[in-house]
Parts: structure tokens; C-alpha cells; sequence
């Protein structure tokens, strides 16, 4: 009987809070927010946009105000949430793809295949070439 009686008073307490919580208005931070509405831009965008001013222009604010919201939220870089959406990117495609290299960095926005080789090195240690071979490599073991 009193384990039913306290079932019965924790339930009325839930609906109590619940409707409380029913015309309480959640605010978000006007930096949350910003930050939200940025990673949505960028997962809609990072294959033709690199530069922070395109993600600023976007939501109506300077590069350095998206600069220090995006660090402040995450601890990295506009920079480098770009450049981590396009190296997982290339690593896929060339991956799971029979795509030229060519093909690759033009689909990524890349304005030729030199510049997203120095790109992939920088993020990866090897060439694309290498990289790919290395994986078709490890998967004919």
C-alpha cells in the first residue's frame, strides 16, 4: 500500500513539473543559436563554399563575430569544421568510389586536383593516390 502511494505521489509530482514546464519558455543563446543555424549551413554548403565570409554573409553577421561564436562553442575553428567535413569527404570518395582524383577535388569544390592534394596531405600524411591505393591495398588482404 505505501509503495502505491508513493507511485502515486511521484506520478502527480511528474505531471505537476510537466505542466509547469509546459509554459515555461525554453530560451536558447542568441551564440547557440548562430552556432545551430552554421552547421546547418555548413552541411548543406561545404562541398562549393570554404571561406568563413560565405557562412557569415549567410546569417547576416561578420566573419569575426562566426569566428569567436564557433570557437567559443566548439574550441576549433570555422576553418576546421570546414576542413573536417571535406577531408571525411575525400576519404570516402575515394574509398568507396572509382572516381578520378580529378573528379573528386572538382566535386568538392577544389579548383584543381593539386590543391586538394596539398589539402589531403596536410590532413592525412599521404597523396590521394596513396591513400587510396593503401586502403585497396588493406582490403585485397
Amino acid at each position: 500500500m505505501i509503495h502505491h502511494l508513493c507511485s502515486l505521489l511521484m506520478l502527480q509530482t511528474a505531471d505537476i513539473f510537466v505542466e509547469y514546464n509546459r509554459y515555461t519558455q525554453v530560451y536558447v543563446k542568441r551564440s547557440g543559436e548562430i552556432y545551430r543555424k552554421f552547421r546547418k549551413l555548413l552541411v548543406e554548403n561545404y562541398r562549393q563554399h570554404h571561406n568563413i565570409a560565405f557562412y557569415a554573409d549567410e546569417l547576416n553577421i561578420s566573419t569575426t563575430y562566426l569566428s569567436r561564436i564557433v570557437k567559443h562553442t566548439t574550441g576549433n575553428t570555422v576553418r576546421f569544421h570546414i576542413s573536417e567535413l571535406l577531408s571525411a569527404d575525400a576519404r570516402r570518395l575515394l574509398e568507396c568510389t572509382d572516381l578520378d582524383i580529378k573528379e573528386i577535388a572538382s566535386q568538392l569544390g577544389f579548383s584543381d586536383q593539386s590543391v586538394f592534394g596539398k589539402f589531403f596531405v596536410k590532413k592525412t600524411g599521404l597523396s590521394p593516390l596513396k591513400f587510396r591505393l593503401k586502403k585497396e591495398r588493406a582490403i585485397a588482404r
